[in-house]
């Protein structure tokens, strides 16, 4: 009898030791699900367009760096009501798909709407790359 008692409370030790610091990847995977901006995987992404336009495998490349460098600033915050088009930018990665409007403020800000099962998310983020990248593809 005490055998057994000794055996559950050892089984149930190590679960509870391994839910109180799960593995690094299993933690990443779980906090990126509800991330407000997400980072893409590379390897995943199967589809990017921005606009209407469907990236070919180098500028898909440099815009997931791009996306994945920016930095996260703040969540909120009011949605641009210019005259000023957005880029809109759909990204599909693996069994999930993003949609994002991204409006260029300039200096190297971009306010980002992000569209998840009809809710919307706003938020800004900092990068000159993704800002410069985006501009190209507007202007195109």
């Amino acid at each position: 009898m005490i055998f057994w008692i000794i055996v559950i409370l050892l089984a149930v030790h190590i679960a509870a030791a391994f839910f109180m610091s799960p593995p690094t990847a299993w933690a990443n995977w779980f906090f990126d699900k509800f991330a407000t901006h997400p980072k893409l995987r590379p390897d995943d992404v199967t589809d990017v367009f921005v606009g209407e336009e469907r990236l070919g495998p180098a500028d898909r490349a440099s815009f997931i760096e791009d996306f994945n460098g920016a930095n996260f600033l703040y969540e909120g915050g009011v949605i641009p009501q210019w005259e000023e088009q957005p880029v809109d930018v759909k990204i599909v990665q693996g069994k999930a798909t993003f949609l994002f409007k991204m409006y260029l403020y300039g200096d190297e800000m971009v306010e980002v709407v992000r569209y998840r099962k009809k809710k919307y998310t706003p938020y800004r983020v900092r990068s000159g790359r993704l800002e410069q990248f985006l501009r190209s593809y507007r202007a195109a």
